[in-house]
């Protein structure tokens, strides 16, 4: 029986762009995008930084000592965060469950700024009862800490937990902590397969 839904936030609730992200990023940084993908991706420290092993403060900071220069950090945050859109198709399926009742969680990795600014730019997280974020639980999906989190906060066992994510390696992960899971392509499956497990008229007829 599913009591909860979890929803990853990335390519599931929100369409994003990394390519965008340097590209503007390397703009107000007067440095090449490659540069700033080396940085962040191939070393491995934006996963650190969505984990909230290093802060907002101290990752301008170091991008400051990289470079060499001084860097306005309103302008920064504003080149990383503004790089998403909504993904229009899964609305009806979040207002059906909201009639239904089934408390919505958001298990998301991502850090305090991108969040905030989905936040503040969409309405779309005015869907969701409870947040588990990987900058605040110092965990990040796959590891399984932060899949016992979200049970948690959905007040309900993980086998009444239900989980979408677009990434094969998260689903897997969270079928090996005990929720049911099935990986997002678009609105349309989830919609088809959440409508018939949960009788959604609206995705049944």
């Amino acid at each position: 029986m599913i009591r909860a839904c979890l929803f990853d936030m990335g390519n599931v609730l929100v369409h994003f762009s990394h390519t965008r992200m340097l590209e503007q990023m390397a703009t107000v940084c007067h440095c090449e995008p490659q540069l700033l993908k080396e940085w962040l991706f191939e070393s491995g420290r934006l996963l650190d930084y969505e984990r909230g092993s290093i802060s907002d403060d101290e990752l301008h900071s170091q991008i400051e000592q990289l470079l060499g220069i001084k860097i306005d950090p309103e302008k920064l945050r504003l080149a990383a965060s503004d790089i998403f859109s909504v993904n229009e198709p899964i609305v009806p399926l979040l207002e059906e469950l909201r009639k239904k009742e089934i408390p919505l969680i958001l298990l998301s990795n991502t850090s305090r700024i991108h969040f905030e600014h989905i936040r503040q730019q969409f309405s779309i997280l005015d869907y969701f009862d409870r947040f588990v974020l990987s900058y605040q639980v110092g965990m990040i999906k796959p590891e399984p800490g932060i899949f016992e989190i979200a049970a948690q906060k959905a007040q309900t066992a993980p086998e009444n937990c239900f989980f979408t994510d677009d990434i094969p390696e998260n689903i897997t992960a969270a079928r090996q902590a005990g929720l049911q899971a099935e990986q997002f392509h678009n609105a349309a499956q989830l919609s088809q397969f959440l409508g018939e497990k949960l009788s959604l008229d609206a995705f049944t007829r």
